[in-house]
């Protein structure tokens, strides 16, 4: 199966314009060159965001098996953010209190274990690199089948998307040890709200689809909307806070936020940029609570 085209064009356009700056700019030129493009060692080091995987199935056979397992397979890694350090940690931001390992045992091939969902034993081969695009291509278990599938990921090393990697930008997502105050959950959700508001900028800019899974916040996302799901104790969100208690009350300020929310902007290109401009309404409405108090 071939690569949708709204990506296809997308990645063109991208890497036009990065082709464009780089021969307009020498020094950026030359930071564009500055990995070699065929020593994965070299190149894997960075953030990255998993965009897509193409299939090249051989058979009929493995074209019904990736039919009725696609879903399971590409929801284990697309649209995720990942880190491959130097000194050989992974990890990826969904599961950012877990820490795997990398390594290259053979020349072009990849290992990554204990990395969380979808990267606890993951082995792959470095294929190419260019226009800041990785393709690493996996041979995936379903049915007896294996399954040749090209993940491509986007390098992130410029532009707003960077903060999504930072430190302090990721707080939020480690569980409270302590009895919060109402406005320390307030600032809480406001990081969360503008992390994926910049998320969002994120997939409207790279990708032709997004995945509600990937959103920890307890929303429900409609065409030219959002709302809020019934609070559930046990979900992820739930668990960042130090009871049940007070992740009640941070889902009654989520509630109260959208009740004061003025959601009056359309744009038709991408229900992404839409809700960008949402999360960020929502983030104003619960920083105005923080400041009043």
């Amino acid at each position: 199966m071939k690569t949708p085209p709204l990506i296809r064009e997308e990645f063109y356009f991208c890497a036009m314009r990065y082709l464009s700056v780089c021969l307009i700019i020498p020094l950026v030129f030359f930071s564009c060159n500055s990995v070699d493009k065929n020593n994965p060692e070299t190149i894997l080091p960075g953030n990255w965001f998993v965009l897509y995987p193409v299939e090249e199935l051989q058979t009929r056979k493995q074209e019904e098996v990736y039919a009725a397992t696609q879903d399971s397979l590409t929801n284990l890694k697309c649209l995720k953010l990942l880190r491959f350090s130097k000194n050989g940690d992974f990890n990826q931001l969904d599961s950012i209190s877990i820490k795997g390992t990398w390594n290259m045992k053979e020349e072009g091939v990849v290992q990554v274990a204990g990395g969380g969902h979808g990267f606890d034993r993951f082995q792959t081969r470095f294929t190419g690199y260019k226009n800041r695009v990785l393709k690493l291509t996996e041979l995936a278990d379903a049915r007896g089948e294996k399954l040749k599938l090209v993940w491509h990921l986007l390098r992130i090393d410029k532009g707003n998307a960077t903060t999504l990697f930072d430190e302090a930008n990721n707080k939020w997502r480690y569980k409270a040890i302590k009895k919060e105050s109402d406005n320390e959950i307030r600032e809480r959700l406001v990081q969360m709200l503008e992390y994926y508001a910049a998320y969002f900028q994120l997939i409207a800019d790279e990708s032709s689809f997004f995945m509600p899974s990937r959103v920890i916040l307890p929303f429900k996302f409609y065409q030219h909307g959002i709302g809020l799901k019934a609070f559930d104790p046990e979900s992820k969100f739930a668990q960042l806070f130090y009871s049940t208690e007070q992740a009640k009350f941070a889902s009654y300020v989520l509630e109260g936020a959208i009740g004061r929310a003025s959601f009056d902007f359309k744009d038709n290109s991408s229900y992404s940029r839409e809700y960008v401009k949402m999360l960020e309404e929502l983030a104003k409405q619960v920083r105005k609570q923080v400041s009043s108090r």
